[in-house]
């Protein structure tokens, strides 16, 4: 399927100062990045007139879910996730390395079998992500074996938001892992969450506790379980 569709990956990210920190980036998904405007104090000159108060307003906060993906990492993950991902798409890196996706076979090519050089790739803004069509799809197909989409979702979902839950994630809530991931020899650490996380449904800090592991990566895990299906939230009372 060709063209550009209604998708999370032709949506603009909101023309917003760069978060290159967690705190920063908790901070902007939160709505409170902004700044009130500051007036400074005049002092008045003897049998000055005083002027009328100034009434300062503050910027309209910025609602979590009006806010575009903050780069290729959570475009990919987001669309793949509400199903909104049907036709081809590449990402071409700093130094031309392409990814394309093709959701058609539920693949992705690229020149590496890791998944750690894709990084460079990811941490691109959102809008980086282009159509690829017939011709172009059938050359990336021949020249990098097809490799399974999601193992692609997984480290989009782990790489997006690093330190941060996702936005579709609560940490109040309890999760279950369903299945285990098919990445554990680029990650061996996980094998110790994975191993929690199977056993009944936990909130982050559940995890944290039974893990030993900091909160920054049991939330980078339970984002990239997230990203590739393979987390259950507790059914409601």
């Amino acid at each position: 399927m060709q063209g550009n569709e209604d998708m999370i990956f032709d949506q603009e990210p909101a023309s917003i100062a760069p978060r290159t920190t967690a705190a920063g980036l908790e901070a902007w998904l939160s709505g409170v990045h902004a700044e009130p405007a500051q007036v400074d104090e005049v002092p008045l000159e003897e049998g000055m007139p005083e002027l009328a108060e100034v009434e300062v307003t503050e910027p309209e906060a910025v609602e979590p879910a009006e806010v575009g993906p903050v780069n290729a990492a959570e475009a990919l993950a987001l669309a793949l996730t509400q199903g909104t991902f049907s036709s081809p798409r590449k990402l071409v890196g700093p130094d031309g390395a392409e990814l394309v996706v093709d959701p058609e076979r539920n693949a992705y090519h690229f020149e590496s079998t890791s998944l750690k050089p894709l990084a460079v790739l990811l941490e691109q803004p959102a809008g980086e992500w282009t159509p690829i069509y017939s011709e172009a799809l059938s050359a990336a197909r021949q020249t990098h074996p097809a490799q399974p989409l999601g193992r692609l979702r997984w480290y989009a979902g782990l790489i997006a938001t690093p330190g941060i839950l996702g936005r579709k994630l609560s940490r109040g809530e309890r999760y279950k892992l369903t299945r285990w991931p098919e990445t554990e020899r680029e990650y061996p650490k996980h094998f110790r969450l994975a191993k929690e996380m199977v056993k009944d449904y936990a909130t982050v800090d559940d995890i944290v506790a039974a893990s030993g592991m900091p909160y920054e990566e049991v939330v980078d895990y339970f984002n990239a379980c997230f990203a590739d299906r393979r987390l259950e939230a507790a059914p409601k009372a």
